[in-house]
């Protein structure tokens, strides 16, 4: 191919044939039957469909291109047309394609919608449950455990769950229960991919669901400093778990093997963590797998956001910086669920623009779907993109947030906290 980055250049469209990358300049999106203003060229009809729109030059991109425009103006077979004002000169069949695109585009933002509703609903039930036990009102753990059972039974169906990152308002006096909440959410989809037994993912979600509740033993003003903690700070913090086990232990119902998430969840398979230094062999097959999903909410959900990491950054820090803290396994597994690209990535296409991933088909995580940033779009109808049915687009990069333009961040609208969840059409109600 000829041509370098940055070389793209205005082209008329006499000159397009299949394989040409373009993109659109003063053509408004509703006025174009093609799904966004960049695409490569697929057939002849494309360009007559540009004709017809009365389209005279494109910009053409190389580097996107898979062949050189032709050097000779092709000869259009159909007759130039005369658009007139409001009149749209393409055959309605021609927008068939992309209204049914629109169709599938507006399922999965009721899909979202439907996650973000059960997960506040989650959320408000994970804040009066520990509330009520850490006071303790024992009597709550029976309503916990068959909660713990509801939400584990998400992930034992046989089904495409698809996990979404959700646009929550974010409350820092409420950390604990996002933080508890999302920690159970990431366990849940390892364990299911592990293929825990539905006890295990059971005794999974109630110590996740609880692994912290110690910490509301402890002062806020400690929990929440954002500077660098002083040797008693730090000391009163490690105690955590052990206050933890004091407040569950007063019901002999709680199940044994998620207390034991609750003792070990910062313990660490180099044998380094608290309370005890305990080793590999010594810690819990539940406690492994939620020590990788409660250590990469802990990177991305930061008390102090500024330095919080994105999820693509994240995953390679645990991989490269600390797998000998984590079991192996467990590591490789959930970098496998993320994806290379984990919900609430911002991306750069192959198109140059720019997009959120905002959701991930857990069978196929490869292929995530994307928000796309397109000014000539309103922000309340961004079109998504799932990357499983667009061969034309492929993620190039990752973008941090503190490097998007200000119209960009606030059309992409990336959250300081980021939240998880399922798609609970997909899986049965709880």
């Amino acid at each position: 191919m000829s041509g370098s980055k940055g070389s793209e250049y205005l082209i008329e469209i006499d000159r397009l044939r299949p394989g040409v990358f373009i993109r659109l300049q003063g053509v408004p999106w509703y006025r174009h039957p093609f799904l966004t203003s960049s695409f490569r060229i697929k057939d002849f009809d494309q360009i007559e469909t540009l004709r017809a729109l009365n389209v005279k030059k494109v910009i053409c991109v190389p580097d996107e291109s898979l062949t050189d425009p032709l050097d000779v103006p092709r000869k259009s077979k159909v007759a130039p047309h005369s658009v007139l004002p409001g009149e749209n000169p393409v055959p309605d069949g021609y927008y068939d394609e992309k209204n049914k695109r629109i169709k599938v585009l507006r399922e999965k933002k009721a899909s979202v919608a439907r996650a973000v509703k059960k997960y506040s609903l989650s959320l408000s039930q994970i804040e009066t449950l520990m509330l009520s036990i850490s006071r303790g009102n024992d009597q709550f753990i029976e309503d916990a455990i068959q909660f713990s059972s509801d939400l584990s039974s998400y992930f034992l169906e046989d089904c495409e769950s698809i996990m979404h990152v959700l646009n929550i308002q974010d409350d820092q006096n409420d950390s604990l229960y996002y933080h508890s909440l999302n920690v159970t959410v990431l366990s849940l989809i390892l364990g299911r991919s592990i293929g825990l037994a539905e006890t295990e993912m059971r005794d999974l979600a109630m110590g996740a669901m609880f692994h912290d509740i110690g910490k509301s033993k402890i002062e806020k003003k400690i929990l929440r400093k954002k500077g660098k903690l002083t040797n008693v700070e730090r000391s009163v913090i490690q105690k955590h778990p052990f206050y933890g086990v004091q407040i569950l232990s007063k019901n002999e119902n709680f199940p044994k093997e998620a207390m034991k998430i609750v003792y070990q969840h910062h313990e660490r398979c180099d044998g380094k963590g608290y309370p005890k230094k305990m080793q590999f062999n010594e810690l819990s097959k539940l406690t492994k797998i939620l020590s990788v999903a409660n250590f990469y909410d802990g990177l991305i959900n930061k008390h102090d956001s500024s330095k919080s990491l994105t999820p693509y950054q994240a995953l390679s820090y645990m991989y490269t910086k600390y797998s000998g803290m984590l079991d192996k396994e467990s590591l490789s597994v959930f970098i496998r669920c993320m994806g290379i690209y984990p919900p609430g990535t911002i991306v750069l296409l192959n198109n140059d623009q720019i997009g959120m991933v905002v959701s991930v088909n857990l069978a196929k995580p490869l292929s995530p779907s994307i928000v796309l940033y397109d000014p000539q779009i309103p922000k309340k109808e961004a079109l998504i993109l799932d990357l499983e049915h667009e061969s034309d687009f492929t993620i190039t990069d990752s973008v941090s947030p503190a490097k998007l333009s200000n119209d960009v961040y606030e059309y992409l609208s990336p959250r300081s906290r980021i939240t998880y969840f399922v798609d609970p059409d997909s899986v049965p109600e709880v």
